[in-house]
């Protein structure tokens, strides 16, 4: 018994052997880099061989496959950059090749290349992961669907195109198939998916499926399916209208989360409310519409009691907030930006297990108090934003949650700094902005700022005083303040090093920005100082912010010249530094921050030419004002290099010379091409969200100044050289920029005529030619500028007669005077030879002809109605007997009572007078 125990002991050794050389992808027994003892396992030589031949299709920009060698060096495949083997046989069992960020910038280290072939080399491959790379929109290699033991397959943002082979379907024991954001075209069923009867986490994301109307049937009988992930895949409105009724097991037995973001459904059917293990219902920027508390209801089901999360947020739901008592199990809840209305409930408060609320913009109303949050004590995420509601708390209220996110903007919670706010020290994003807060900042709260903190809105407050120093201690995370907009003064205090977004403008703080030197970190994105009363010079440490991408220095006090190293700022996208006394010349490093878009330099006490090198080298100028400086000498040729020029501001400097002919150039100018800046400054990733880094210009614009923002700024094309001592003719070639709204060359030397072109320039809204020394006549094209509303052609030498239209003889006379041979209306004075009565008199004339045609017209119709009713009336009595005899009847008898009537009156009044007497 004993020999035969021991043979059954080898025996079962041996089956185990064998058994786990095939099980171990199901065990999960592998080992890799930073996994297990790779040590002591060595790799299969023909899979190594196959992942060489794999890495020769790859381009490795970042080296990430440095230790893939062929040599004896590094000869364990198992020790290789994401690869997983097993620890029993040392077969390659994962591939984890994805890509991942290499920055805080987001960047990120990706392959780019082919999938290659030799991955059949691998045959107990079970997971393989290249999402994030670049494979040039080629196609997914059909070889892919004889990986057969592949349970994780993960090709999302891999830039792949082409059909989703149906190969795929061999793929049997696949479990997570992730395909999301690629380019798949031609996707005309899912047939094929009805075949992984395993799968259990499925992505398809970005792809259309609007011609795929079996892609609800198919995914509703994966009998294991967890998760589905269809976002942005053109799902129709009605597509959710044969949802399955659940009338058999077999829909959607396992069914976990649904998502189903960026589509076009609108409504959700009640059968999703029958899903009994749904935990996650996904349908933010839809096109949900009506009732929230319908919308609701068709959850109530069996799905009411398990789930978690309810995303709506981003669609066109009205009403109130439902009563989410029937939902116990609610963790997350988003109906952000929506249309609702009313308060909120007070069921709020017994959802026990509540970790998220969000119902920012919407148009909530009402006073919250702090018995609706007593019990939420797993609170993480409160978004009340942009809403009419007022928190009103106890001052020395300690809330039983403690929040990583605040967003509580243009909410009511002043006019003291919210207290309870300082108790929350695991807080990373906070954003109190209008708030109306009218206090200081409580001084030991921001010497000891929590650690997670990344995000510091106060802006649009009513906050005073000065700020001490935010503390620098373990603040690593804290990438955004924003203080913009109070009542904050003093010195700057200390920031911390690893800043990205900075924004302390319209607040009265004075003196040296020197201090901002130590924002060493090299991060910093955003720096926005405008409208202070910040003093001296500019500190030359600019080189240690080279991702700068917005510079806002305007509306301060700084002198001097600009320091050289603002030209290290190779990524700056707006450059404001207007409303300063800077002086000296524009530092030629400029030259090399060759990203700008906005150039913003007027009104400080700049000389010496205009540069060349900004037309040469700042080729993506849209707008360069250069307005109120004292820069001289000739207009350079180089300036016409810049065809995406959309405003350009010279205005109100010393120029001499004449204008270049090559403002034709300015294409951006001639064509229909509306940029919109925001769009072009790109937005900083910055903590997770994406942040808008555009403010607004000053532009003028008809003798007015005008705030526009980035959107707006973009639909305007304007050259103002007024008030220089240009001198020559006005060039035919700037009428060729057809799409022109404001053209100022006033208060300069230009002399000649005013081509009879500049009828060409339909657009224009606003022209001034006015103190110029032009001479002839005003062109007739002109009275055809429908869209004019500003003319001044005042002070100059023409002649003739003003062209008669509706346009020019609504101007006021003023915008003509000084052009002593001018002659017409709007003006007073006549053209030679011209008796043009006036007004008045023209309307007495007018009135008098009008008057007599009336008499005539009187009396030609009383004369004919005389004719006619005499002869209709004498021809009846003679021709009709009775008539006649019954007509001189009519006649005695009126006579009779006419006689006795008079008799008896005269009667009546000679007695009265005789008993007056």
């Amino acid at each position: 018994m004993g020999g035969r125990s021991f043979k059954l002991l080898l025996l079962h050794a041996f089956l185990l052997i064998l058994l786990s050389a095939h099980l171990s992808p199901a065990l999960g027994f592998i080992s890799g880099v930073g996994v297990g003892d790779a040590n002591n396992i060595r790799c299969i030589e023909g899979e190594r061989q196959a992942l060489l031949e794999f890495k020769k299709g790859l381009v490795d920009d970042y080296g990430r496959l440095s230790s893939w060698q062929s040599g004896d060096e590094n000869k364990n495949c198992c020790n290789w950059e994401g690869v997983r083997c097993s620890n029993l046989t040392g077969h390659v069992l994962e591939l984890h090749l994805s890509a991942y960020p290499n920055d805080g910038v987001g960047r990120i280290k990706s392959f780019r290349g082919m999938i290659s072939s030799s991955l059949l080399e691998l045959p107990y491959l079970t997971f393989l992961d290249l999402s994030g790379n670049d494979f040039n929109q080629s196609y997914i290699p059909k070889f892919i669907g004889s990986l057969s033991n592949l349970k994780h397959l993960d090709l999302t943002y891999a830039n792949l195109s082409g059909p989703i082979p149906h190969h795929l379907q061999n793929l049997s024991h696949l479990q997570l198939l992730y395909l999301g954001w690629n380019h798949w075209k031609n996707i005309e069923n899912l047939e094929w998916l009805s075949h992984l009867s395993s799968i259990e986490d499925l992505d398809l994301s970005f792809t259309n499926l609007s011609v795929a109307n079996d892609w609800l049937e198919v995914v509703s009988r994966l009998p294991k399916l967890k998760s589905l992930i269809l976002q942005f895949c053109d799902l129709s409105p009605m597509s959710l209208s044969s949802f399955p009724r659940f009338n058999d097991s077999k829909s959607f037995a396992s069914l976990k989360s649904l998502y189903l973001p960026e589509n076009q459904l609108v409504h959700i059917p009640k059968s999703i409310g029958n899903i009994c293990t749904l935990r996650e219902l996904t349908l933010w920027s839809n096109h949900l519409n009506g009732q929230l508390v319908e919308l609701i209801t068709n959850l109530s089901g069996c799905a009411k009691d398990s789930l978690e999360i309810l995303e709506l947020s981003y669609n066109q739901i009205t009403g109130s907030l439902p009563n989410f008592a029937t939902f116990p199990s609610l963790k997350e809840i988003d109906l952000s930006m929506n249309k609702l209305n009313g308060t909120l409930p007070k069921s709020i408060e017994n959802l026990y297990k509540l970790e998220a609320l969000s119902v920012s913009s919407n148009f909530l109303v009402g006073v919250i108090s702090e018995s609706l949050f007593s019990n939420l004590s797993k609170l993480r995420y409160l978004h009340l934003s942009n809403n009419s509601l007022s928190l009103e708390f106890s001052f020395d209220w300690v809330p039983p949650f403690q929040l990583n996110e605040i967003q509580l903007t243009s909410c009511n919670l002043g006019p003291r700094f919210p207290n309870w706010i300082l108790t929350q020290r695991n807080v990373s994003f906070l954003e109190i902005s209008n708030i109306n807060i009218s206090d200081t900042i409580p001084a030991e709260w921001l010497a000891d700022l929590p650690p997670t903190l990344k995000i510091l809105d106060l802006s649009n407050n009513h906050i005073y005083g000065r700020l001490p120093n935010v503390s620098t201690k373990g603040l690593n995370d804290l990438s955004k303040i924003d203080w913009s907009a109070n009542s904050l003064e003093g010195p700057l205090p200390h920031f911390p090093t690893n800043l990205t977004f900075l924004n302390l403008s319209k607040n009265q703080f004075l003196g040296s920005i020197s201090s901002l030197c130590k924002i060493n970190g090299q991060l910093l994105a955003y720096l926005d100082l405008s409208n202070n009363r910040l003093s001296g010079r500019l500190p030359n440490c600019f080189m240690q912010w080279p991702k700068l991408v917005v510079l806002n220095l305007a509306g301060n006090h700084f002198f001097g010249e600009v320091p050289s190293s603002l030209g290290s700022l190779s990524m700056l996208n707006s450059l404001s530094l207007n409303n300063n006394n800077f002086s000296g010349n524009l530092p030629s490093s400029l030259r090399n921050c060759s990203s700008l878009i906005v150039m913003d330099m007027r009104n400080n006490r700049f000389s010496g030419n205009v540069p060349a090198w900004i037309g040469e080298r700042l080729p993506s100028l849209i707008f360069l004002s250069l307005r109120s400086n004292m820069f001289n000498g000739s207009l350079p040729l180089h300036l016409c290099w810049l065809k995406d020029l959309q405003i350009l501001d010279l205005s109100l400097n010393e120029i001499s010379g004449t204008i270049p002919q090559c403002l034709n150039n300015f294409t951006a100018m001639a064509q229909k091409i509306n940029y919109i800046v925001e769009e072009l400054i790109p937005p900083l990733y910055d903590g997770g969200i994406m942040q808008i880094v555009w403010d607004s210009v000053m532009v003028e614009l008809k003798r007015n100044e005008y705030e526009y923002h980035g959107t707006n700024l973009g639909l305007l094309k304007i050259i103002n050289l007024s008030s220089n001592k240009l001198i020559g003719k006005l060039p035919s070639e700037i009428f060729s920029l057809l799409d022109l709204i404001s053209l100022n060359v006033s208060r300069n030397n230009l002399i000649g005529e005013i081509p009879q072109m500049i009828g060409q320039l339909k657009q224009l809204e606003s022209l001034d030619l006015s103190s110029n020394q032009f001479s002839g006549e005003i062109p007739s094209s002109i009275s055809e500028m429908s869209f004019l509303e500003f003319l001044d052609l005042s002070y100059n030498n023409l002649s003739g007669k003003i062209p008669s239209g509706t346009q020019l003889q609504g101007f006021d006379a003023s915008y003509f005077v000084g052009n002593r041979a001018l002659c017409g209306l709007p003006l007073i004075q006549k053209c030679p030879g011209e008796e043009t009565p006036s007004r008045s008199e023209a309307t007495t004339k007018d009135n008098e002809e009008n008057e007599d045609e009336l008499r005539q017209w009187f009396f030609v119709g009383t004369g004919c109605g005389f004719a006619i009713g005499f002869w209709g009336v004498c021809s009846s009595l003679v021709l009709k007997r009775s008539w006649r005899h019954a007509y001189f009847l009519l006649l005695d008898n009126m006579k009779d009572w006419i006689y006795v009537t008079i008799t008896v009156n005269i009667a009546r009044l000679q007695r009265k007078i005789q008993r007056q007497g």
